[in-house]
């Protein structure tokens, strides 16, 4: 439209200069120049009425966006508190529960810091490497049995790292 209205001042002015003598010349190329005006003004503020509602539609949805991400974040702190707390306790049942297995007695099971730390008896330390994979295995297969999906690292008495679960679900042993 802007091209339009820039059209009639190009032939309001083309018709000034033609008919410069005469006064309906010269009223006519007025006429022509003011609709040119008023085409290209009504042209431009349709454009900044546009582009003002794309700002403030920009802006409202920058601050949803903003405030969805501050109560995403405050849901996800809630549910690692609650997640941090369903861990440990686990970890303090699961302790006692292999307390009355001959094979997992000695364990010990704690969470923090998003990991379970399993405290493993001496005796365990003294078996082979496939029979230590397997025992490790085991208290693995008995953490993800009740739905923990935390990394598992296992320790001596002494607080030294022997094992850990590594990311395919094996066991890496340390030496």
């Amino acid at each position: 439209m802007i091209i339009l209205g820039f059209l009639f001042l190009l032939l309001a002015v083309w018709y000034w200069m033609r008919n410069r003598d005469r006064k309906g010349g010269t009223i006519s190329a007025l006429l022509l120049a003011v609709v040119g005006v008023t085409i290209i003004g009504f042209t431009h503020a349709d454009n900044v009425d546009k582009q003002r509602a794309a700002e403030s539609s920009s802006i409202a949805s920058s601050k949803k966006a903003k405030s969805e991400s501050i109560s995403e974040s405050k849901n996800e702190s809630r549910d690692q508190a609650m997640g941090n707390a369903t861990y440990t306790a686990l970890a303090k049942n699961l302790t006692s529960q292999m307390a009355s297995d001959s094979t997992l007695n000695g364990f010990k099971i704690a969470y923090k810091s998003g990991q379970f730390y399993v405290t493993v008896p001496d005796n365990v330390a003294a078996m082979t490497d496939n029979e230590q994979k397997e025992v490790y295995g085991s208290v693995v297969k008995l953490l993800e049995s009740h739905h923990a999906s935390a990394p598992v690292s296992f320790y001596d008495a002494n607080g030294n790292a022997v094992a850990r679960m590594t990311l395919s679900g094996g066991i890496k042993l340390y030496k």
